[in-house]
């Protein structure tokens, strides 16, 4: 069972809406002549037909997203908060919404030493929750060097393991000190680590 985007609600929606003034035309229509009735149905009859061209475009354009995960819950275990510095895509909603179960805190940092590339990603699973099959890379780079993000805080093991399930065999996940002086865990080419 795949849960529809919020693009495939909204064309839901819409199509409903429609359908109400139609039925509404309808009722009218039968009971008061072609006064208001006529103008329901035409409305209903339009808007039917605009939604229906334009969530065509809009469900074919949108991904579906896959099942919600049934996460564990309750209170993170002391000692287990585990923070990751995100360049790229861990920081999207969707992506969060997909691995940790909703949003998690974030703090804007940098990583000094660093710099960004790009690697093309062919997994679709990887390419269904973050919408692209391009993605940024750390490299190391010179002293002068800083990539700008966000520090994560997961406060669940089973979120840094969801992490490391979502990141493709072109990364590796190493502990680096960030320009707050946090220290935290980043995922980096796997020829650099």
């Amino acid at each position: 069972m795949q849960r529809l985007s919020p693009g495939q609600r909204w064309v839901i929606g819409l199509g409903a809406f429609a359908v109400v003034c139609l039925v509404l035309g309808v009722v009218v229509l039968g009971f008061s002549g072609a006064g208001w009735g006529g103008v329901l149905v035409l409305f209903g009859l339009l808007h039917l037909g605009l939604t229906g061209l334009t969530g065509a475009l809009v469900w074919t354009a949108t991904p579906t997203l896959a099942p919600k995960p049934v996460l564990p819950t309750g209170v993170p275990v002391p000692g287990t908060v585990q923070r990751v510095f995100s360049y790229g895509t861990l920081r999207q909603p969707l992506v969060q919404e997909e691995l940790f179960g909703g949003h998690v805190p974030t703090t804007p940092d940098a990583l000094p030493g660093w710099r960004l590339e790009w690697v093309t990603i062919t997994d679709p699973d990887v390419i269904r929750t973050s919408g692209s099959d391009r993605h940024p890379i750390l490299r190391r780079g010179t002293p002068e060097d800083v990539v700008e993000g966000s520090a994560l805080t997961l406060d669940h093991p089973w979120q840094l393991s969801a992490a490391d399930r979502y990141e493709v065999a072109d990364y590796q996940r190493i502990r680096v000190t960030l320009t707050s002086g946090w220290t935290a865990w980043v995922y980096v080419a796997a020829d650099q680590a």
